[in-house]
């Protein structure tokens, strides 16, 4: 059977979900939820995704996503997969760990986004997991109440439409919503006139013009120049450095790393960029991203890295 045609333009908001393979768990700890988390953050930058919500379930999961750079199907397609290799990986499986590729319904970004940010946060309640949302630790609610953080979460906008924390509050607590208004109608959840219009770009394949996307106007990618001159200006490393074959360097790797994490570059595309071959580029950021874990030192030259090219 084919699959289901995605509408994509820069800016779309996405309810993504996805199951276990025949409902199984895809976490059974507290340590898998965390890796989860991690892989989450890193498609977050690479893709430039921009994240309103999030709920992790035993066996499922609900992502509220949205695109400036319309490249769902790119990063959840990453991401997932390497989520499920780690899994696969750790519990010696053989097999599916998704149940499929995923379901992406688009959002109005309007009133819409606001209720399924309210229905993603209430899932463990309804699931009798916790008795109030604020008591489960994986969601995202607890940071929409400032008693987490996260670095990738973004709160404004649905706060904004909500008119704050305590009208948020109110509102999950005020609603009851129909299999419709949360899966949608051909994958659609929004007002008459903003279905109508997405149902017509599902059937003819035209879809909106990025110039018509206020929010996205201006946006772009991070350019591998200026992660390079960041990394140089921080580390004290040249140009040549960043490419020099054979070379040690620890700035060479972080640049490496950057590249694959903060831009829209495939591992290949990077490899072939500073002439190596793909399985030696990855096997040197496999090494490389373990020892990063544990060093603090090369933590804060990464985040100050990408401060500075946050800033340019």
């Amino acid at each position: 059977m084919a699959r289901p045609l995605r509408i994509a333009y820069p800016g779309a908001i996405y309810h993504v979900i996805n199951r276990g393979h025949r409902r199984d768990p895809i976490f059974t700890c507290d340590d898998d939820r965390r890796e989860f988390l991690r892989r989450l953050l890193l498609a977050v930058r690479k893709y430039r995704l921009i994240l309103h919500g999030w709920c992790l379930m035993p066996n499922h999961f609900h992502l509220l996503l949205e695109t400036p750079d319309a490249n769902l199907s790119r990063a959840m397609h990453t991401f997932q997969s390497s989520y499920a290799n780690w899994f696969r990986i750790k519990y010696r499986l053989v097999g599916s760990v998704f149940q499929s590729r995923y379901k992406a319904v688009l959002v109005e970004n309007t009133e819409y986004l606001l209720m399924l940010t309210a229905y993603i946060h209430l899932n463990p309640v309804r699931a009798k997991i916790v008795e109030r949302p604020e008591k489960f630790a994986w969601s995202s609610h607890r940071i929409y109440l400032g008693a987490a953080t996260d670095e990738m979460t973004t709160t404004a906008r649905v706060l904004a439409e909500a008119g704050g924390v305590e009208n948020l509050i109110d509102i999950m607590w005020d609603q009851e919503l129909e299999p419709e208004q949360v899966y949608g109608k051909y994958s659609i959840v929004g007002g008459e006139d903003f279905f109508y219009e997405m149902k017509e770009k599902l059937d003819t394949g035209k879809l909106p013009d990025r110039q018509a996307v206020p929010d996205v106007r201006g946006l772009t990618a991070v350019k591998p120049e200026a992660i390079a001159a960041a990394v140089c200006a921080v580390t004290g490393a040249t140009k040549e450095d960043l490419h020099r074959k054979r070379s040690r360097s620890g700035a060479r790797k972080l640049y490496f790393h950057l590249l694959k994490h903060d831009t829209a570059l495939m591992a290949k595309e990077i490899a072939a960029m500073v002439g190596m071959s793909a399985v030696g580029f990855s096997g040197i950021m496999s090494k490389f991203e373990e020892e990063l874990r544990g060093d603090k030192r090369l933590l804060k030259q990464c985040k100050l890295i990408r401060e500075r090219y946050a800033k340019s």
